[in-house]
């Protein structure tokens, strides 16, 4: 990752996976109230809007496997390193210490990705062993990414230290999603939120510290550091404000299109099952602990 390309590639990941996550935990929860069933959590989620064939096809999988596939092609292949002895004439061969974090990153979602299959495939898992692997791949990213810092000028520790919390807040919002007993919305739309935030950071992390339109932060002589400092916490909470923004704001089409599909949405767990008269609200009040929409 130690160029601008390098921090695109997983933050174009983090941030297509966010926003889905967003919409569609959004339009589950909105089904979910439709149909007066309890909310009920997912890694996956279909893709509705090309109609029930292509939902039953798990194309959020397939993206996290093609993606980390080709990130670890991408760190493989950039951290190679072939070295001859000017002495000897021995050749050797090693893969960079950057790279082989990164592949290990990959490697983590990948298997996630490929849990995420089996499950929609019906392979006898137990219940959110997705979530759960989900959670571990998410926490691997933590530590590799709290030490990847390490031996750096202090911003570019700050610039971890934010991108480790964000991760570790995903995780959190992760184990919320496992424990709780009734199951609610709010875990799954703060997952999505930190992951959004992950993605974008890490867009901010290439521009800032590899910009092709100015000389790179590495190579620079910042004149306040201090300064800098307080610029990067500065970025992030703005960070957190737009995302929140896009997080109300995928709301209002995901009601809107769960008005239009809901007898095809999220088929596999509920079926075919009728709308229920809005009027009737209680059972639903208990258990999305909301208001009710007209």
């Amino acid at each position: 990752m130690g160029s601008l390309p390098g921090h695109l590639v997983p933050g174009s990941i983090f941030l297509i996976l966010g926003l889905w996550w967003m919409y569609s935990a959004w339009l589950r929860y909105f089904v979910c109230r439709q149909r007066r069933r309890p909310y009920y959590v997912t890694t996956l989620f279909p893709c509705h809007c090309c109609g029930a064939r292509v939902a039953r096809i798990p194309l959020e999988a397939f993206f996290v496997l093609f993606g980390t596939t080709l990130g670890i092609l991408i760190e493989l292949i950039a951290g190679f390193n072939r070295v001859v002895d000017p002495k000897t004439g021995a050749t050797s061969f090693y893969e960079g210490a950057n790279n082989l974090q990164h592949f290990s990153m990959y490697l983590m979602f990948f298997l996630v990705g490929l849990i995420t299959l089996l499950t929609h495939y019906n392979f006898p898992l137990p219940k959110n062993f997705d979530v759960a692997a989900g959670c571990l791949a998410f926490t691997a990213e933590a530590l590799l990414f709290y030490f990847h810092g390490h031996a750096r000028d202090a911003v570019e520790i700050l610039i971890h230290v934010f991108l480790v919390l964000a991760i570790c807040a995903t995780v959190i919002c992760g184990v919320f999603e496992l424990i709780q007993q009734e199951k609610q919305v709010h875990a799954t739309l703060m997952r999505a939120y930190f992951t959004v935030i992950q993605g974008a950071w890490f867009y901010t992390t290439g521009f800032f510290l590899y910009s092709p339109f100015h000389e790179h932060y590495q190579q620079s002589k910042d004149p306040d550091e201090h300064r800098t400092s307080m610029l990067i916490a500065y970025y992030f909470s703005i960070h957190m404000a737009v995302t929140l923004f896009i997080l109300l704001a995928l709301a209002i089409p995901a009601y809107y299109a769960s008005k239009r599909q809901h007898q095809t949405i999220d088929f596999a767990e509920y079926g075919n099952f009728s709308m229920i008269n809005n009027d009737e609200d209680e059972e639903m009040e208990k258990l999305n602990g909301t208001t009710t929409i007209q």
